[in-house]
């Protein structure tokens, strides 16, 4: 078993859960990205925020998102998660996830 595993393993089902969700409105906001640059910005900017907009519901719901991911806010309001910090906080939440 990976260390990769065994951290999925030992999270309670409701964090694994919520973390997969948030993972899910990261890759979001990447294929807004992809959007946009294939001439679709009206929705894109939709679809980055709709997925803020989630992202913010989930962190007021479940605390442990701000402990696991320090930046998670910052990123939220300085919008630096549209541009590159989305492809971060994904790699964080798939160590936790095992993705």
């Amino acid at each position: 078993m990976t260390s990769k595993e065994a951290a999925s393993d030992s999270m309670p089902e409701q964090r694994r859960i919520v973390l997969r969700s948030l993972h899910d409105l990261l890759e979001r906001i990447g294929s807004a990205n992809d959007a946009e640059d294939h001439g679709y910005g009206a929705e894109a900017e939709q679809m980055r925020k709709e997925a803020c907009e989630a992202i913010r519901g989930l962190m007021r719901e479940h605390a442990f998102l701000r402990e696991m991911f320090s930046t998670l806010q910052w990123e939220l309001d300085t919008q630096h998660i549209l541009g590159f910090g989305w492809t971060d906080l994904e790699d964080s939440v798939e160590k936790f996830v095992g993705k």
